[in-house]
Parts: C-alpha cells; sequence; structure tokens
C-alpha cells in the first residue's frame, strides 16, 4: 500500500513545498502542496554519500564501501529506496546509479563535466519531464558541488508534480533523439508523438541546435559534424564558414536571438539559461564597427522583448562589418 511505501520513510525538510506520492505512469514522483512561485528555491540537498569517480568506473565494490562509511544511523536510508516501482534492486550499483547526481561543474566550452557522482534521496524522487517546470542548475566553476538545489522555472500549482530534464542537452534534441538516450518512453507533451505540438517542438529543438553550431563550429559533442548521416548544416560553404570561425558578426548576433525567440516559444526560456546566453548577444551587438551597422544592432537591442529584437536586427542580416576580420581571428585563437 502507498501508506507503507519506503518512500513516505524519507526524511523531508520541514519547509518542503512538496510530498511524495504515486504518479500515474512513473512510479513514484514529487507533487506541490503549495503553489511555488518562478525562481523559488525548491529544495537543497545534501548526499547521503559521495563516490569521486566518473559514472562508467563505479562498481558495486565502490558503493559498498561508500556506504559502509556512513554513520550507522544514516545507512537504514539507503535501503528505502526502490526503483519506483515495488521491488528491490537488485545490484546496490543499480541502485546508486539510479539515484545519484553529476557533481561536477562546466569545463571551459559550457558542458558539465563528467565527474563525481552523489546519491541524493529526494531529488532522485523527482521524475523527469522534457517540458520541465523545475530546473537543478549545473555550477558554472569547474569545483565539486557538495549539495545540489532545485528552482522552478516557471509558477508551479498545488498539486502539479515537480519534474526537471535528465539531461541538460534536451533542449536541442528531438523527440527521437531524447527517446533514444532515455531508458523510458517519456509521456510529457512535448513526446505526445504525431501532435501538431511535437512536430514544431522538434522542429524548434533541431534548429536551435543548428544555430548553436552556425556559432561555435561544434555539435553538443564537442565534435565537428561529419557530412555522413543526418546532418544540421547542408550548406557546405555554411559549415565550413561556422567551423572556421567565419560566420560574420551580423549573422552572429541574428542566429543568438533567434536561438532565444525559438526557446522562448518552446517553453524552455528560464531565468537560468536566459543569464547563461543574454551576455553573448549583448557583447555581439557593441562590437559593430561600420556606423550603419552599429546603429541598428543598438536599436535591436533597445527593444523590450526577444522577438521585437529579433525583427530589428533581421535588417542586419547579409551586412559585412569592418569588426568581422578580426573577430573572427580571435574566435579562432581561441579554439
Amino acid at each position: 500500500m502507498a501508506l507503507d511505501h519506503p518512500y513516505r520513510q524519507l526524511p523531508m525538510p520541514s519547509n518542503a513545498p512538496f510530498e511524495l506520492k504515486p504518479s500515474s505512469g512513473k512510479g513514484w514522483g514529487a507533487f506541490a502542496t503549495r503553489r511555488i512561485g518562478r525562481g523559488a528555491l525548491i529544495l537543497s540537498e545534501e548526499p547521503l554519500f559521495t563516490i569521486r569517480k566518473p559514472h562508467a568506473e563505479i562498481t558495486d565494490e565502490d558503493v559498498v564501501r561508500a556506504f559502509q562509511q556512513l554513520p550507522a544511523s544514516r545507512k537504514p536510508l539507503f535501503f528505502l529506496l526502490r526503483d519506483n516501482a515495488s521491488w528491490q534492486f537488485r545490484r546496490v550499483e543499480h541502485a546508486f546509479a539510479e539515484n545519484c547526481f553529476n557533481m561536477a561543474g562546466e569545463d571551459h566550452g559550457g558542458r558539465q563535466r563528467d565527474g563525481p557522482r552523489g546519491l541524493f534521496l529526494l531529488h532522485s524522487r523527482f521524475n523527469h519531464s522534457c517540458l520541465p517546470n523545475t530546473k537543478i542548475p549545473i555550477p558554472t566553476s569547474n569545483r565539486e558541488i557538495t549539495y545540489v538545489q532545485s528552482f522552478a522555472i516557471r509558477d508551479i500549482l498545488p498539486g502539479e508534480e515537480i519534474t526537471f530534464s535528465y539531461e541538460c542537452d534536451f533542449g536541442c534534441r528531438t523527440r527521437e533523439e531524447r527517446h533514444q538516450q532515455l531508458r523510458f518512453v517519456c509521456h510529457c507533451d512535448v513526446c505526445q508523438a504525431g501532435t501538431t505540438f511535437q512536430q514544431l517542438s522538434d522542429m524548434r529543438r533541431r534548429l536551435v541546435r543548428g544555430l548553436q553550431y552556425l556559432q561555435i563550429g561544434k555539435d553538443l559533442d564537442g565534435q565537428k559534424q561529419e557530412a555522413s548521416g543526418r546532418p544540421l548544416i547542408t550548406d557546405i560553404q555554411l559549415k565550413r564558414a561556422a567551423e572556421t570561425r567565419s560566420i560574420p558578426l551580423s549573422s552572429r548576433l541574428i542566429y543568438g536571438l533567434l536561438v532565444m525567440v525559438l526557446t522562448e516559444q518552446e517553453g524552455l526560456l528560464d531565468d537560468f539559461l536566459a543569464e547563461r546566453l543574454s551576455p553573448s548577444i549583448w557583447a555581439a551587438a557593441t562590437m559593430f564597427e561600420t556606423e550603419n551597422n552599429a546603429r541598428l544592432a543598438k536599436l535591436a537591442m533597445a527593444q523590450e522583448t526577444w522577438l521585437e529584437r529579433l525583427c530589428v536586427a533581421f535588417h542586419l542580416y547579409g551586412r559585412a562589418d569592418a569588426a568581422d576580420a578580426a573577430l573572427a581571428g580571435v574566435l579562432r585563437k581561441r579554439v
């Protein structure tokens, strides 16, 4: 019975704005017990224990060793974990893998490093959605974190399930690509196959991925895209320009603004992502050296919304600028 489920025994903070209970088709989940405003801290949690190895290197012996080092009063908490169903894990390594979080920060390319894993009893109860209402930000430093925090990225109503995305790059992946990485079928709104909403979502996310490639000359994995398979950029000259950092400044500004608009339309432009992406856009707008271009860029950024900024910035499309050559040289040196 649900009342006797081990998750009922997990220690909850007295001020937690959620409760744990069964979630239809997902096992168990976390549900808001009161309204949670956008930007509000939902939970700050320290790990039960940490294993300072990359995920692929962690063995049963590592988990047993970490468990044995726990205080006697904390050891029973590990045995409360279930695979979000009625049966226990068959191996402790699996129990750890299903309930752990990466505790490493970002590398210099803005991607999360593969670092130590921490076992989190409550955060691991939050279910996945490709259109989440919560985010667990990746630390921007390269230092190991000691706790995990989750924040509401939009208003969450009482009774609504609290969800986050299990992968940080899903905002650039189509439904098919996301489901290839997940070990289950997601049934969130953007994963309802064949619907207009899902098809538009796939188009937006694919476009965002391509636009990011044009700006940095690399794909999500940090590698250049091969010509075989399903290319992001089919124009060979445009692809070469991206990879040699030769995209002109006017295009870079437009690509950045278009990413913001598409991400906002997708419902994924939370405060954390906006804070991360917007500095490079504002910086690009100040780099123009050709007078007319600089005037247009300034006018574009003076608009109130990302869509309005994009509409004005489109007047810059195809324009060369006196800063293009110098900017390309600087970007090539950073590679």
